[in-house]
């Protein structure tokens, strides 16, 4: 802190006033206070500017193989696995994630083999797991038929259009069987007999919206 002397020039005045200006200047370019940010370099190395707050990753691309970036931050994909990470007993690894072999090929209409009701795909919005109230209707339907026919294991599988990284895809076709199995159960089937896994974008055939609504499902076997 300093005061101005009225015995000063008014050069020296001049002069004076140029310098404190230009220190204030330098206190206003010293950049945004840390996690804020205005770019990556005010971050720490190895982090990204998103959204003017410093986080750990944009994009699946900037974490490690077996995570993907949720909100910012690196997290493992659940039951992610390849040469050097193994699924546990009884599992495969099957397009980078664990999952309980399939005794039959799952069928495109993702309906049972055997006569009566038959348990038809449920479809959701892009890169969403919410079920909207068509899905919850023919999950309603599912729920009825599994006990009409008594099926003791069903296997409930997440599929997502290609859009996306396949480790993303894996976890989002997760997310989407997930809440299909959880509002089953709900309706009354017992956990146990559902089993709920992901293929991801493995199985996706569209090319536009118009393909890429099929691909965006949960559908059903048993087992």
């Amino acid at each position: 802190m300093f005061t101005l002397s009225t015995t000063l020039s008014p050069r020296g005045l001049r002069a004076v006033m140029a310098f404190a200006l230009g220190a204030a200047f330098m206190g206003s370019a010293c950049g945004p206070k840390y996690p804020k940010c205005e770019e990556d370099q005010d971050c720490k190395a190895g982090e990204f500017c998103v959204n003017q707050l410093c986080q750990q990753c944009r994009t699946d691309s900037d974490c490690e193989t077996g995570q993907a970036c949720n909100a910012g931050a690196c997290e493992a994909v659940e039951g992610y696995c390849d040469e050097n990470i193994a699924c546990p007993t009884g599992q495969d690894c099957v397009g980078s994630r664990c999952q309980v072999p399939q005794s039959e090929p799952l069928e495109r209409e993702a309906q049972t083999n055997t006569g009566g009701c038959q348990l038809q795909a449920v479809y959701f919005p892009f890169d969403s797991s919410n079920l909207e109230s068509t899905a919850r209707d023919q999950i309603a339907k599912n729920a009825q038929c599994i006990r009409e026919k008594g099926m003791s294991g069903v296997r409930v599988v997440g599929h997502t259009d290609p859009r996306g990284t396949e480790e993303y895809n894996l976890a989002l076709g997760d997310r989407r069987a997930r809440s299909v199995a959880q509002y089953m159960s709900s309706l009354g089937v017992s956990a146990g007999t559902l089993t709920p896994a992901s293929m991801g974008e493995e199985l996706a055939r569209g090319e536009d919206e118009s393909g890429w609504s099929q691909d965006r499902k949960v559908e059903f076997s048993s087992r």
